[in-house]
């Protein structure tokens, strides 16, 4: 969905459009989604958070991007693979933290991975 750089205006309408997918997002990720719907500024953010401007702004594009993707509805039930989906896609855990949390190798989630994007 996000092919080329995405405006500001653009990433609000996002969040305004995905608002019951925003309510599935970790805490902290869905914390700072409302932050972005109410103060609408990465400055202000950004120093409230003690992060980068260009962090904030690459962070929420990221989150917008996991949650508009159709993999991140289809993830939230099933088995262990769609439990290491989950994780990934709607959580955005790496595949290092993801290995570590459920014993698992990192080539066997990538291997997961692999598999449900073919799948498509």
């Amino acid at each position: 969905m996000f092919d080329r750089n995405i405006t500001k205006n653009e990433l609000l309408n996002t969040f305004d459009r995905m608002v019951g997918r925003i309510e599935l997002l970790a805490g902290e990720q869905r914390a700072f989604v409302r932050l972005f719907q109410n103060i609408r500024d990465f400055r202000c953010i950004a120093q409230t958070a003690k992060m980068h401007e260009a962090t904030v702004a690459r962070r929420l594009k990221k989150i917008a991007q996991r949650i508009s993707d159709d993999k991140f509805v289809s993830t939230l039930t099933g088995s262990t693979n769609s439990e290491v989906a989950k994780q990934k896609i709607i959580h955005g855990k790496s595949i290092r933290q993801i290995a570590s949390e459920t014993g698992m190798s990192r080539y066997k989630i990538k291997k997961i991975m692999n598999n449900i994007a073919n799948a498509e």
